[in-house]
């Protein structure tokens, strides 16, 4: 079976010296994949990459087991996607605004568009007009719609940005229904690490543009006490060897 989504040796390098750096990385099909590294590591950057996005400088992506660049319009069809902040017509309402979005899936009828609003708690604002949603709701809008077309990979970047206690509780819920019912694969970038250690499967650490270690969660805890003890001890262990000028490890 092909891996759903797959990065051989991929490099994007910026001007300002910052970018990714010959990551090797493979998901399986119904993966709970956690990304995790500092601000400004690649984390974002690595996600633009898998979608199209950004254009990688070296290095290959598949995804679905099809080159994604030969072959995008029907592997993305499969994908959906939350990166960064959305943006919406804030004088539309939610269920309006998941219409129009719908125009872009034939199959995707008004039952479906009323089950993904109940899927994220907001199916009593089906009429409310977005620009009176607040930060959390709109995060969970963005959520709905990125899940609308029935993906089979879900990439979403920090997506418990502004949810409240509830919010976040809703979140994992859907992300382990998703996963268990429909074997949906997911990779989640987020600084929320007691959400991914409850959560995810496998999870990686980038830090300046290298992805330094990545596993599975109960692997990588085997010698911590908690998955936040582990990332701050590679993080230590990934500046002692940029110091001493040697390679930090991907494995």
């Amino acid at each position: 079976m092909y891996p759903i989504a797959k990065l051989t040796g991929v490099t994007k390098e910026f001007r300002n010296g910052r970018g990714i750096n010959g990551v090797d990385l493979s998901l399986e099909q119904g993966d709970i994949y956690g990304l995790l590294g500092p601000n400004g590591a690649g984390k974002t950057t690595l996600l633009k990459m898998l979608t199209g996005l950004i254009t990688p400088n070296f290095g290959s992506i598949t995804l679905f087991g099809q080159d994604r660049d030969a072959s995008f319009a029907s592997v993305m069809r499969k994908v959906g996607c939350m990166i960064e902040s959305a943006d919406f017509h804030e004088y539309v309402t939610a269920g309006q605004y998941l219409k129009l979005n719908a125009n872009f899936y034939p199959e995707v009828g008004r039952e479906r568009i009323a089950e993904v609003l109940e899927m994220v708690g907001l199916e009593t604002y089906a009429k409310e007009k977005i620009g009176y949603f607040s930060t959390g709701m709109k995060q969970r809008l963005a959520m709905a719609s990125s899940v609308l077309h029935s993906p089979e990979f879900v990439i979403w970047d920090e997506p418990t940005n502004g949810l409240d206690i509830e919010g976040v509780v809703q979140f994992r819920a859907l992300v382990k229904r998703l996963s268990d019912e429909q074997g949906i694969t997911f990779l989640i970038s987020s600084h929320m690490i007691h959400e991914l250690e409850q959560l995810c499967n496998r999870v990686g650490i980038i830090n300046r543009g290298v992805l330094i270690r990545e596993g599975r969660v109960p692997d990588l805890m085997s010698d911590n006490t908690s998955l936040e003890q582990f990332y701050m001890n590679e993080l230590q262990r990934g500046k002692e060897l940029m110091e001493y000028g040697r390679p930090v490890s991907g494995t």
